[in-house]
């Protein structure tokens, strides 16, 4: 997790603020304009890219007693521009490439630079993706309940929809949600986003894979793509940014993130790790030295620990785990399953299933 003051980007409280003229307008509030503007924060205010979420919340505090719309969160972020979003932009600068290739760039790739880019639009929650059987869902975890409220997770959940739905529209196939319960905003919830809302504990987005060997597929079509392009896949516009933005990430914890997002979907070698740090091989074997690491470390505990993710919890099948976790077939990922932990990964499954539902 990134550490730091929960905030949000400046962009998006523009985006915002433009969306809430079309909002007035939309409402014949027009003449409101002028009071509500005098209910925006001063921007010039806070130093760099982001706003505090305490100062986010009391803007939208104030224009919620104001217009008295309780989906005010909802109806503002189904108005915003998000190609005028860094995360949006930096999203499709990493896909442009494959605009002319005749393969469909896989939807879990997509899905990873979403979660990927996450924080450049707030980091007073976070975006889980979890890949389960037949379906990925994003999750959003708030982490600063006593200021957050039920505006500003609709707000995220929103942008998030949008995004995904620029690039791969149609997908949902339900949503959780934890800031409403009565059937009357449940209902709300299935109009706007034409899928079946359910009250729950997290709130959540939930898409359906498009084929049974979605992850098998995602990968041969990410290698045929390159050939076709006569590249390798470059998601430094992502990384640029986000590394920009949040200058304290350790070089560790960048690998981290670019191998979760390239497994499965691109070889998560030396070589492509450091290009997407726009750096080379030998500085980035310096960092991680620098602070006690290895690259080879860093990708075994990352294999190690989405194993153990994706067989127990996930209840994926072991073959789409191989696939998920970058091995090219199912009996290499077996052989090096057997060195970490002595076992099948068939025989982890069951004994840790087995024990989860003796403990239930």
């Amino acid at each position: 997790m990134i550490k730091a003051e929960y905030s949000t980007h400046k962009s998006v409280m523009f985006a915002i603020r433009e969306a809430m003229t079309l909002y007035l307008f939309d409402k014949n509030r027009e003449k409101d304009i002028p009071k509500i503007a005098e209910m925006f924060l001063l921007m010039d205010s806070y130093d760099g890219d982001r706003v505090p979420i305490s100062a986010v919340m009391k803007e939208m505090d104030a224009l919620c007693n104001t217009l008295q719309d309780n989906y005010l969160g909802l109806n503002l972020n189904f108005l915003v521009n998000i190609e005028s979003l860094p995360s949006y932009k930096s999203i499709s600068e990493c896909i442009r490439p494959f605009a002319n290739v005749n393969n469909e760039l896989p939807f879990l790739l997509v899905s990873r630079l979403i979660c990927c880019s996450f924080p450049m639009i707030a980091r007073s929650v976070d975006l889980k993706l979890s890949a389960e059987k037949g379906m990925l869902r994003f999750d959003f975890i708030s982490n600063a309940p006593d200021v957050m409220n039920k505006h500003q997770l609709d707000s995220v959940m929103v942008l998030v929809y949008r995004i995904v739905e620029a690039f791969y529209p149609g997908m949902l196939k339900k949503l959780y949600v934890a800031q409403r319960h009565t059937a009357y905003e449940l209902e709300y919830y299935q109009s706007v986003f034409g899928a079946p809302a359910e009250s729950a504990n997290k709130t959540s987005l939930v898409y359906a894979l498009k084929c049974k060997d979605h992850y098998k597929n995602a990968a041969s079509l990410l290698i045929k793509a390159e050939e076709e392009l006569g590249r390798k896949f470059y998601i430094n516009p992502l990384f640029n940014m986000l590394f920009t933005q949040f200058s304290e990430i350790s070089y560790k914890q960048r690998c981290e993130i670019i191998i979760d997002t390239m497994m499965g979907v691109s070889s998560p070698t030396r070589i492509q790790v450091a290009d997407s740090m726009n750096i080379s091989v030998s500085t980035l074997r310096r960092r991680l030295h620098d602070e006690g690491a290895t690259f080879q470390e860093i990708l075994e505990e990352t294999r190690k620990r989405l194993a153990k993710l994706y067989l127990t919890e996930r209840k994926i099948s072991t073959t789409d785990v191989a696939y998920l976790l970058g091995y090219k077939s199912h009996s290499q990922f077996f052989k090096v399953f057997k060195t970490w932990f002595g076992i099948t990964p068939k025989t982890y499954q069951s004994n840790q299933l087995s024990h989860i539902e003796d403990n239930i």
